[in-house]
């Protein structure tokens, strides 16, 4: 006898209109993604993503960044983490200024302390970051990666390692591109640095312009990300650690070249006007 496939607890976090969101609210609603979103979290009252989760009756919350930011800075004994020793590992802030860099982390480790609370009370497996417009420290990203697990996920609009950051279609055009493409990875400590876990193509053509392959990207997004929720929850995600530390994803779906092909056969469909 087959054994059923464990639905998985997701929280994601969102920090606009929560297309992605929408995409997964449709697709576990739809028995197509064998997970449940337990929590919604944005780090802005306004956004739509909330609205979202509140019209299909899961449960929302904003822990707002801007109020931690304009906050009195805390005191290091009142941080749930040592700062100096998380000064030394972060690599997300550049600031050669370093009262001002460990001030700003301190309020960052106290907004990601309320995301933990949120994410831990509602006993989320994995955490979807998803339009999510916020880098995360080690102090957020160790809470989960811990154990040799990864429970954090990203999709990324472009194909890494190129054009990381905010901007990924945008860079993609502006590069000349041929191809663009999108990334679902592990978040690790670096900017966009995790291991790869699934990346989908489409073309870019002569009469193209940025929000022309954001619209296709956006369409492949909507694909992959649950596609790979339901190869987590299946089991189908493994690992091996490559010379160099870098790790590699192997997924074992014996349908997996046929999944490739439809992203890739999707990407050439007429475009919706």
């Amino acid at each position: 006898m087959t054994e059923p496939v464990k639905k998985l607890r997701l929280a994601v976090l969102v920090s606009g209109g929560g297309t992605n969101l929408q995409a997964m609210i449709d697709r576990s609603a739809a028995g197509a993604m064998s997970a449940e979103i337990v929590a919604v979290i944005s780090d802005r009252p306004d956004a739509y993503g909330l609205r979202r989760a509140e019209e299909a009756g899961i449960p929302a919350f904003c822990v707002d960044y801007s109020a931690f930011a304009s906050s009195e800075l805390p005191v290091p004994g009142d941080l749930p983490i040592d700062l100096d020793e998380l000064d030394s590992r972060q690599r997300i802030l550049k600031d050669q200024d370093m009262p001002r860099r460990r001030a700003r982390l301190a309020r960052l480790v106290l907004a990601e302390h309320k995301l933990i609370e949120i994410i831990e009370a509602h006993h989320a497996d994995f955490i979807c970051l998803a339009g999510y417009m916020r880098l995360v420290t080690p102090y957020f990203i160790g809470r989960f990666n811990s154990g040799g697990m990864r429970r954090i996920l990203h999709i990324h609009p472009a194909l890494l390692p190129s054009f990381p950051g905010q901007h990924g279609y945008e860079d993609t055009f502006a590069y000349g591109c041929k191809w663009g493409g999108i990334t679902v990875h592990f978040v690790d400590e670096g900017e966009d640095t995790g291991p790869v876990i699934a990346q989908a193509v489409y073309p870019i053509w002569p009469e193209d312009d940025p929000e022309r392959i954001r619209a296709r990207g956006l369409r492949l997004e909507y694909e992959v990300y649950p596609q790979v929720i339901n190869w987590l929850a299946r089991g189908s995600i493994g690992f091996d650690e490559l010379p160099g530390g870098r790790t590699r994803v192997l997924v074992s779906d014996p349908g997996y070249a046929v999944i490739l092909q439809s992203w890739t056969r999707q990407a050439f469909l007429p475009e919706q006007q």
